[in-house]
């Protein structure tokens, strides 16, 4: 049952040292279960595994407490208000580190890491002398396809073909799986927390890229996730391209974080045509609304200015006391 606990006995006392991993979660208690049982239950398993729950609100902090205990200091639980994925890996990556991680291997509550993964990025990230090292990332609803496109393609063996000792080189889908050595963040610093959701973890792997880390994907770890899908139009009946649109809540954060990472890494040309064709979009469906959050959140990020309750360390969030059992008393009425 996706609710049980997971007793330290019923896995393997084989323990990869200095392996810290990671794992963020907002209201997903169902899949969160699965996804710790995989991790703890991989041979070797992680010296420690921490959880940052932002704000969730389903039984899930009741959980953690539950495995807090049951696990000991095997097991952190970070609770901390609502700041997105960027926000609580920025917390996760931090607390790792502080507890002396030199790989870190990180994922999301709906990844579920296969047997043998962890065992097989560790092999591949010392044989090839890699600062970052992911899995195959397998598609929740079809296995025959890459949940996240790779050089090109959702074809996991097209992928596999290109591979040289277990390894596709030069590629990589973070953080989903993907163990990080500890040289990265010294290098490179942590997740850029004001991001809050949507682009974080690709601006991560340019700046990785920017540096000159060498990276690449372990075609024999497997990993489950949900696959990506995207919401595209046409503009202009494709003249211009095409433009990608988010629900309402999340596009001021979609459209602030493409401006910094257009500003930022791509070539200047790219800013024009940006504007031009979603400015196209929004005008000819009459949407003057979306054109605005398009044009402030966009223009903001070029800047690289975000809202300062996003740059903030979030608020840190009490565990719920587990409750006692009830003692029973000889007063009883029969």
């Amino acid at each position: 049952m996706a609710h049980d606990t997971f007793p330290a006995d019923s896995v393997s006392r084989d323990i990869a040292h200095g392996v810290v991993a990671i794992v963020v979660t907002h209201n997903r208690l169902p899949l969160l279960a699965t996804c710790v049982a995989a991790i703890l239950g991989q041979q070797p398993r992680p010296e420690r595994l921490v959880v940052v729950d932002s704000g969730s609100s389903d039984g899930t902090p009741e959980w953690l407490a539950a495995q807090a205990e049951e696990w000991g200091d095997a097991l952190v639980v970070v609770r901390q208000a609502n700041c997105g994925s960027a926000g609580a890996y920025h917390t996760a990556f931090e607390t790792a580190l502080g507890f002396g991680a030199r790989w870190i291997w990180s994922t999301d509550d709906d990844g579920i890491p296969q047997p043998g993964a962890l065992a097989e990025l560790l092999v591949q990230a010392k044989h090839h002398g890699l600062s970052m090292v992911g899995p195959l990332v397998l598609a929740a609803e079809d296995r025959s396809t890459l949940a996240f496109p790779m050089q090109g393609t959702r074809d996991p063996d097209s992928l596999m073909a290109r591979a040289v000792d277990g390894l596709a080189p030069g590629t990589i889908a973070l953080f989903n799986g993907t163990l990080i050595g500890r040289a990265v963040f010294e290098r490179i610093g942590n997740v850029k927390r004001e991001m809050f959701i949507w682009g974080d973890e690709y601006e991560f792997t340019l700046r990785a890229r920017r540096a000159g880390l060498k990276v690449g994907t372990a075609v024999k770890a497997l990993h489950i996730h949900p696959g990506m899908s995207r919401t595209e139009h046409k503009v202009l009946g494709g003249r211009l391209g095409t433009v990608e649109t988010m629900r309402a809540d999340r596009a001021p954060h979609f459209f602030r974080n493409m401006g910094y990472i257009h500003a930022t890494y791509e070539k200047a040309g790219v800013i024009p045509r940006m504007i031009a064709k979603y400015t196209a979009h929004y005008l000819v469906n009459r949407d003057f609304r979306g054109l605005r959050v398009f044009l402030d959140s966009y223009l903001s990020g070029l800047r690289d200015e975000y809202p300062e309750e996003l740059k903030r360390p979030p608020v840190r969030l009490p565990l719920p006391e587990r409750p006692r059992a009830a003692s029973s008393s000889s007063s009883e009425v029969a």
